[in-house]
């Protein structure tokens, strides 16, 4: 016998949907998955962890209750799985051959990832974070691997090119390239301009870079 108010909304459904539900019932039809996920950032983006409901999922993604609960049993494992799936998308890191022009294109394309749905829904989630494990450890391995990875590329391959003087991924200077745009996204809650991605580059990075580069 399945005990329905352990699982918040399930008592929502009917005793069959949930029994089905539990042993598995008609097989998963892989082709939702996307959906549903998409419906999960934009019902975080829209009504918060807080807002965010089973019903409102199913609602979004145009599928019904036993669906979400044949794939996920808890809020927390539905957020925690559309988190990791950010990391599935990978970011098309630039190679001009120039420092100067890959971080510009990369701090664009940071802009433009907090101001979309996705920025907006891991927004929602930070006030989660620090009471939710999972979630925590999915977004850790999630948005944020992602994003530092891409930097770091960046960073390495400039450094191969003899355009810095000494290894800069992951020190403090190579975090002054994303941090007053993730400050401003997170503080001021307005989109972040584009051009401020250049000012960044131009009045922080480059010259914090000419003071580190070793004289010629």
């Amino acid at each position: 016998m399945i005990n329905t108010g352990t699982v918040p909304g399930v008592s929502d459904l009917t005793a069959a949907e949930v029994d089905r539900s539990a042993r598995g019932g008609r097989p998963r039809d892989p082709s939702r998955d996307g959906a549903i996920r998409a419906a999960i950032l934009e019902v975080l983006a829209r009504s918060g962890y807080g807002g965010l409901t089973m019903d409102a999922v199913a609602a979004a993604a145009g599928v019904g209750k036993a669906t979400i609960y044949r794939r996920w049993r808890t809020k927390s494992d539905l957020v925690a799985d559309a988190v990791a799936q950010l990391s599935r998308t990978p970011v098309d890191v630039p190679d001009s051959g120039s420092l100067e022009t890959d971080l510009r294109a990369l701090l664009r394309w940071l802009v433009d990832t907090v101001n979309g749905p996705v920025g907006a829904a891991i927004r929602a989630l930070l006030s989660a974070l620090p009471h939710e494990p999972d979630l925590r450890t999915a977004f850790q391995h999630g948005p944020l691997a992602l994003w530092g990875a891409a930097f770091a590329q960046v960073w390495e391959r400039a450094e191969q090119r003899g355009e810095l003087g000494a290894p800069l991924a992951g020190s403090a200077v190579a975090a002054t390239a994303s941090a007053p745009i993730l400050q401003r996204w997170l503080f001021d809650g307005e989109p972040v301009p584009p051009e401020f991605a250049d000012e960044v580059v131009a009045d922080v990075v480059l010259p914090l870079l000419s003071v580190r580069r070793p004289a010629a």
